[in-house]
């Protein structure tokens, strides 16, 4: 490929080259791999009528390019005709030696890019053996179809970038929280406001089914087991009972229709036991879960 590259000095406004071109637009001209602007080409003519229209020339930018501003010329040649001969006319031999020439041009910059491309091939093989190669190329063959379903898998782009940024938000405040509550002797009158909200009953609760004196449950979390029955004469009792420690909290009618109430806090998992022998009817047995219970 016909290629010259240069590097700006912050004053110098003409840089040369001298391959061969037919118009203009077949020179290319960057400046730090962008398409570069502000500037004019000016060819050198060969003389001779069959010579290539300029035998190379110089690019000059209106405004010199900086220190290090890396400047590249090359030549791009499209593969196609540049004369079209009719069957009845004339051939001159001026526009058909151009033409030839031409399609030589082509073919030189076709031959230096396969020339190239063996090069790095050569360089390739020299390295692995074809069977390696084959292996690689197999196995990113492998990895591009794996992320390509994991992307699919993935959904609209769109919905998981909101989510990031909530996901993002929540932890950003969650952490704060963290920092304010992380050592007891620290705490902010909000973190003790919260975990004293915490152990408070909540209003969500399991409306419990009460079965004969002395059967034993289990707390599905923190909070408590409140128990409300009727007596249908004096000294009746109700009674609920930790079985991991043995406290226990009780109530006992002092008259015939007395409501007997009493409550306990419990742990997740732990065991208690009611025991009563109130007859009357059953107004609420339930579990009633703490505001911090999972």
């Amino acid at each position: 490929m016909q290629k010259v590259s240069y590097m700006g000095n912050g004053s110098t406004t003409e840089f040369y080259f001298n391959f061969p071109y037919f118009e203009t637009s077949n020179v290319v001209v960057t400046k730090n791999n962008q398409t570069a602007t502000g500037y004019n080409i000016i060819g050198n003519s060969g003389g001779l009528d069959a010579d290539i229209p300029y035998t190379g020339g110089k690019v000059v930018f209106e405004t010199a390019p900086g220190t290090q501003d890396n400047i590249t010329i090359s030549r791009n040649l499209p593969l196609s005709r540049i004369a079209d001969y009719q069957p009845t006319a004339k051939i001159e031999p001026t526009i058909l030696n151009q033409d030839l020439n031409y399609l030589m041009e082509v073919i030189k910059d076709r031959k230096d890019e396969l020339d190239e491309l063996c090069t790095q091939y050569s360089e390739i093989v020299d390295k692995e053996s074809t069977t390696t190669l084959l292996a690689r190329i197999s196995a990113i063959h492998d990895e591009i179809v794996a992320v390509s379903a994991q992307i699919t898998a993935l959904g609209d782009i769109s919905t998981l970038r909101q989510s990031v940024s909530t996901n993002t938000e929540n932890i950003t405040a969650n952490t704060s929280d963290i920092t304010s509550l992380k050592d007891v002797s620290n705490l902010t009158a909000t973190g003790k406001n919260a975990i004293t909200n915490m152990a408070m009953p909540s209003s969500r609760y399991d409306d419990l089914t009460l079965g004969a004196s002395g059967n034993s449950y289990t707390a599905p979390a923190d909070g408590y087991v409140y128990f409300c029955k009727v007596a249908t004469a004096n000294a009746q009792y109700i009674r609920i009972q930790n079985e991991a420690n043995s406290i226990a909290a009780e109530y006992i009618a002092t008259a015939n229709g007395n409501w007997c109430r009493c409550w306990m806090p419990i742990s997740k998992n732990s065991t208690y036991t009611v025991y009563y022998n109130a007859a009357g009817d059953t107004k609420y047995f339930r579990f009633i879960y703490a505001n911090g219970a999972s």
